[in-house]
């Protein structure tokens, strides 16, 4: 059964503890009560009550305590976490729109829009704006490496924004595991940021990588990369 606030998860050392203090107390609740109805017992019968009152006693203080299991059990979760890869699925990129949108293949033939998260790329040239500085090399970065590539998207906490582009991280290969190497190495918006194709931008809850993007964009403005070599 699983827990909940009605029926707590009870550890098997707590029920081994319980279960041993209950016999403890049967016993003694025993051997009171044959004394006051003046019952008689014989000499060997009170040996053994007594030797399995003390038995009782001895499993009850060597058992773990109950504080020790617990943080076992969190240092463990706590370690799965930071090595746990992302839940990613591949796609294959069909067209690069900008330098953080792209349009995706899935096996199946269907297509989406994908609004890469974490980051903003200077905007290209439109019919109705001009274009910002470095805007046309982060589409060229993102166009030589984005076309045509099976890419392994991840999703954060939103679906999709105002525009219906699914929000997506994307990764250049599947990750192994989620260690700041591998993320550094093929999350997409972890090079764009590196590299000064775009700056750290966070969108509402979507904010998995923050902190590790800030620090990369840190980087890339002190050695004045990409777009920063224009402020």
């Amino acid at each position: 059964m699983k827990s909940s606030p009605l029926f707590p998860e009870i550890k098997p050392v707590r029920a081994h503890r319980a279960m041993r203090k209950f016999g403890i107390a049967v016993t003694v609740i025993s051997l009171l009560t044959w004394s006051l109805s003046g019952c008689s017992f014989s000499t060997e019968d009170l040996i053994d009550a007594l030797n399995q009152l003390s038995a009782g006693m001895t499993s009850v203080a060597d058992a773990p305590d109950d504080s020790d299991i617990l943080d076992d059990d969190e240092s463990v979760q706590d370690a799965s976490l930071t090595a746990d890869a992302p839940v990613t699925e591949p796609f294959t990129v069909v067209r690069v729109v900008d330098g953080d949108t792209i349009w995706v293949e899935d096996d199946q033939g269907e297509q989406y829009k994908i609004r890469i998260i974490g980051v903003d790329a200077p905007e290209t040239e439109k019919e109705d704006q001009e274009g910002e500085p470095f805007a046309e090399e982060a589409y060229a970065f993102a166009k030589e490496t984005l076309s045509d590539r099976v890419v392994y998207l991840e999703r954060d906490v939103s679906d999709t924004d105002q525009y219906g582009r699914l929000l997506r991280y994307v990764w250049l290969g599947e990750p192994a595991g989620g260690d700041q190497e591998t993320f550094e190495r093929l999350n997409f918006s972890a090079i764009l940021v590196r590299g000064g194709y775009a700056r750290v931008v966070a969108y509402g809850e979507d904010t998995r990588y923050e902190s590790e993007l800030r620090a990369l964009e840190k980087l890339a403005r002190g050695d004045r990369l990409g777009m920063w070599a224009y402020s």
